[in-house]
This record gives C-alpha cells, sequence and structure tokens, in this order.
C-alpha cells in the first residue's frame, strides 16, 4: 500500500510503535491506524495480527527523522516511550487543527534508576510542556509514576491539543 492511500484513510498515528501495542488496542477499539517504526520484524508481527483480527492498521517501516508525515492529516497521534526532540513540530503539524496528541516518555531522573540512561532519549524538568507550547495542554503530568507490578519509572507525560491552523507562530 502506498504511504498516501493509508495516511489518507487513518485517523490515528502511533510513533515508534515497535509491535503494535498501542496500535492495536487503537485498532480494536474501531480507529484506523498508521504505525510507524523503523524494525521491520516487529511491524511485520504487527500486520500478521492486524490482518488475521481484520483490523483498520497500516504498519509502515520509516526512519521518523525523514518520513514526511502530512500536514493535518491525523485526528490524534500517539508517542509513547519515545523522544526525539526534532520531531515534535512535524508531530503538531500533521495533526488537523483540534486534533490531540498523547505524549509519555522518561524524564532525566531516570537516568539514576534504570533504562534508559542516554539523556538524549530523557527530558528535563519541563521540557515537554516548552515542546508543546503551541498547543493548548489539557493534562500535564511529571514525576515518579509506580505501575501494578511494582516497578517505578520517572516520567513526562502531556494530553495536547492543536490549536486552529491561524494561531500557529502567532
Amino acid at each position: 500500500m502506498k504511504c498516501s492511500t493509508c495516511c489518507r484513510a487513518a485517523s490515528r498515528l502511533d510513533v515508534a510503535a515497535g509491535t503494535g501495542r498501542h496500535s492495536l488496542l487503537l485498532g480494536r477499539a474501531g480507529f484506523r491506524v498508521v504505525a510507524i517504526d523503523y524494525a521491520e520484524p516487529a511491524l511485520r508481527a504487527l500486520q500478521s495480527i492486524a490482518s488475521a483480527e481484520k483490523l483498520s492498521i497500516w504498519p509502515l517501516v520509516a526512519d521518523h527523522s525523514t518520513f514526511p508525515l502530512p500536514y493535518g492529516r491525523f485526528d490524534a497521534i500517539l508517542n509513547l516511550n519515545f523522544l526525539d526532540r526534532a520531531l515534535v513540530p512535524r508531530l503538531i503539524d500533521a495533526l488537523r487543527p483540534g486534533g490531540a496528541l498523547l505524549f509519555d516518555t522518561f524524564l532525566i531522573d531516570q537516568a539514576a534508576t534504570g533504562h534508559p540512561r542516554n539523556p538524549d532519549f530523557m527530558l528535563q524538568h519541563y521540557e515537554l510542556r516548552e515542546l508543546l507550547r503551541e498547543m493548548d495542554l489539557v493534562r500535564y503530568r511529571e514525576g515518579l509514576v509506580a505501575y501494578p507490578d511494582g516497578q517505578s519509572a520517572w516520567r513526562a507525560a502531556a494530553l495536547a491539543i492543536r490549536k486552529g491552523a491561524s494561531s500557529r507562530g502567532a
């Protein structure tokens, strides 16, 4: 399938989708999803599950840093457990006005307690808020998150809405 075809039909984008844990949740809820990742074996596994379950998920092998995201195409974008600061403005542009960006990744504090340890893959405090400054912030959280299995991680998360096209850069 051509990228232009799958992006035109899709309403959700899953960035760094991997094997598609989040894409499958969205697909099973009835959403159309483009799942982008550079890991072809992971996306093949996702395609197999999506096909078997007849889900509207389009796995797309691509390099996030060079892949041309279509302007104003998606109703929602998920960026979870992944950080490429240069990609954030392109993600915002790929949202339609009123579209939602859910962003959740590691804070710098995580380096002292576990994976990741490279500061390039962790946000500074309030950095996510600054990266999303052109959006309407609905929810924002930073801090230690405890998981049901007893694990914990230092994370920053935001749910933000893209403003109308005329308000960008104003």
